[in-house]
């Protein structure tokens, strides 16, 4: 482990002024105030998730608990020299899914409030990353963050979405490819992360994340080679301060490997035939996870097939009672590729030492390779 923590320069840090190039995801029921505020008093930059945006009492929540440790921190460092130049005071960064967070004005109502109230460093969008208010075409998510002086981030899955995004002057963009858990472009439309990383890259210079399949220093340091940083999701589901269902975090630690991993629509198929709010739209209704008995079961079958099949009353029951069991045979256990390198839980600012210390040993060696 590193004994002193330096700074990092790339056109991320400078942009966002952090320490390091690392993000933790916006993962929806799984990334609060606590694990914001632990990666963040680390060097890096945690996301809290508003995920679809319907409970801003829970947000707020969040949103007290990450600045109340923030600001304890802060007055740690004044005092704590290993510290210094760590923690900047606004670093509230928040994550929404484009899709649901701003479908009413309403939405549009809260997003500005909370803009206005808390002054956010960055807020995060995908499933789109752009949105058009109703009422105004031409006025957009990313226009009203930067009215309000807040840089606004767009994660994509294409080339093509990453042209959207820069035409509409965003500070930021997270690349995430098909090798990412959770919800992301259905495989056929999405790429992979470092392949579409690099041509993104070409086309801006914003700083440009990689998203999907990261969780070591190592890949953190491959991103390095084509962009400016690296965001991570899995591994910091695998961390102690995340929220979220512990019985299926657990499962991220069993004997995993990249090939235990699927990115399907099979899950998306059946939750939306059963939710009456917050589907999730084409082309984003897949996500990536573990294989279990359900992928093994529907995955490549007719989308109609598990439509009509889950007009069977009976089916429904046994998958409410799976979900409520969370018996991660049957439900989803969201995991990126990068799940295989994952074997503890651990508490989230270890975590960030770790990929540092390890991307800096990966880098020297690099440097090794040519005499």
């Amino acid at each position: 482990m590193t004994t002193a923590r330096k700074q990092w320069t790339t056109p991320f840090t400078k942009t966002f002024r952090c320490r390091l190039p690392i993000v933790s995801a916006p993962m929806a029921g799984v990334s609060g105030g606590l694990l914001a505020a632990e990666v963040s008093s680390a060097g890096a930059l945690g996301f809290i998730a508003a995920g679809h945006f319907d409970d801003v009492k829970k947000l707020e929540e969040e949103i007290a608990l990450f600045e109340s440790i923030m600001k304890s921190a802060t007055s740690s460092s004044a005092t704590s020299e290993s510290n210094e130049g760590l923690l900047d005071d606004s670093n509230l960064c928040i994550g929404f899914i484009g899709h649901s967070s701003l479908s009413s004005p309403e939405g549009w109502a809260k997003y500005d409030r909370l803009l206005q109230t808390h002054k956010p460093k960055a807020v995060q969008f995908f499933a789109p990353s752009i949105i058009k208010r109703q009422s105004n075409s031409s006025f957009s998510n990313v226009e009203l963050a930067h009215q309000h002086g807040v840089k606004f981030i767009a994660q994509v899955g294409s080339v093509l979405e990453a042209k959207e995004a820069i035409h509409h002057n965003v500070d930021a963009i997270f690349c995430q490819g098909s090798e990412a858990g959770g919800h992301g472009l259905r495989r056929e439309l999405g790429n992979s992360t470092i392949t579409l990383a690099s041509q993104v890259s070409k086309l801006t210079d914003i700083p440009v994340l990689v998203a999907g399949g990261v969780a070591t220093g190592r890949h953190l340091a491959s991103a390095l080679c084509v962009c400016d940083g690296a965001v991570l999701g899995t591994r910091f589901w695998a961390s102690k301060e995340s929220l979220g269902n512990m019985k299926l975090q657990q499962e991220l630690i069993r004997d995993n490997s990249c090939d235990d991993v699927v990115r399907t629509e099979v899950f998306d198929q059946i939750e939306n035939e059963l939710k009456e709010h917050n589907k999730w739209p084409h082309p984003y209704d897949s996500v990536g996870a573990l294989r279990n008995e359900t992928t093994v079961k529907w995955e490549g079958r007719p989308r109609n097939e598990v439509k009509n099949a889950m007009l069977n009353t009976d089916l429904i029951k046994e998958y409410k009672q799976s979900t409520e069991e969370s018996d991660a045979t049957v439900v989803a256990v969201l995991a990126g590729e990068g799940v295989g390198e994952i074997d503890s839980i651990d508490c989230a600012c270890d975590i960030v030492l770790k990929i540092e210390q390890e991307a800096v040993d990966t880098i020297r060696r690099l440097n090794t390779l040519q005499h």
